[in-house]
């Protein structure tokens, strides 16, 4: 019988708090550990989640070979990462706008960007970076970090405008050691900006090992500086994902940072 972990998760979304446990609801072989903390889902969302997660890969597949081919221009991998970026984006709003990086088109084409658009942005096309006013998000940051600097200043736009919606921003391990990344956490603590920012951390920075860039011993707890949450979620787990994301977004929470 798989261990069952319990998380107060309003305890986790305090400024002060100092637990860095990894929150999660499903173990490695998909047994519930934490029931309490399962979303509401129906079936049919479920199975919807599930299979947007085996579109991103097959997606990645695809763009992979597409690449390879000299037919696709600029592609980051994205296989290993569908739980934390098809599970995040399914909890925010339509309204709500994203500042993604360079790994994260599947998001931005479940969040509304078309598929065809994705990939003149990926052969460098201008029509690729043309989104219309509904469309709720930036095109792709390719200066790794640089997106949360942006999502700091668009939170607080939402902020000013009197708006109930978020500013939602992905990086990778590597990005936590950039300087935008100190600066963006910072200034959405500083003015209270409601932003949600995620780090997808694989353990790697390209190539380099996460023990080498950081002597932090999570990631999660570098959002004490700034004065906001950190909360450390399994990425391989679209149900802890998804629960975690879903009740910031819904509580309207203010800044947060998630790994």
């Amino acid at each position: 019988m798989a261990t069952k972990k319990k998380f107060n998760l309003d305890a986790l979304f305090t400024p002060n708090n100092t637990n860095f446990e990894m929150v999660q609801v499903l173990d490695a072989e998909g047994k519930v550990v934490n029931p309490d903390l399962v979303p509401d889902l129906s079936d049919d969302e479920l199975v919807q989640l599930m299979t947007d997660m085996v579109w991103s890969r097959i997606l990645h597949e695809r763009s992979t070979a597409l690449n390879r081919q000299g037919r696709l221009g600029f592609y980051a991998p994205t296989a290993g990462q569908e739980a934390s970026q098809l599970a995040s984006i399914k909890a925010i709003e339509k309204d709500d706008v994203l500042l993604p990086g360079y790994r994260d088109v599947p998001q931005l084409v479940k969040h509304g960007l078309p598929l065809s658009q994705a990939f003149l942005w990926s052969r460098g096309h201008v029509a690729g970076n043309m989104y219309p006013e509904s469309l709720k998000a930036l095109p792709p940051q390719i200066i790794i970090g640089a997106q949360y600097v942006q999502a700091a200043g668009v939170a607080l736009g939402l902020k000013k405008r009197g708006k109930k919606n978020v500013a939602v921003t992905y990086t990778g391990d590597g990005g936590s050691s950039q300087g935008d990344f100190y600066e963006g956490i910072n200034y959405a603590g500083a003015y209270q900006a409601p932003a949600i920012f995620f780090i997808q951390n694989n353990g790697w920075a390209i190539s380099t090992p996460r023990e080498l860039q950081t002597a932090a011993p999570t990631l999660a707890q570098k959002a004490v500086a700034a004065g906001i949450p950190g909360i450390q979620v399994d990425g391989m787990d679209p149900l802890a994902v998804y629960a975690v994301t879903k009740k910031l977004v819904n509580t309207q929470l203010l800044e947060t940072v998630l790994c």
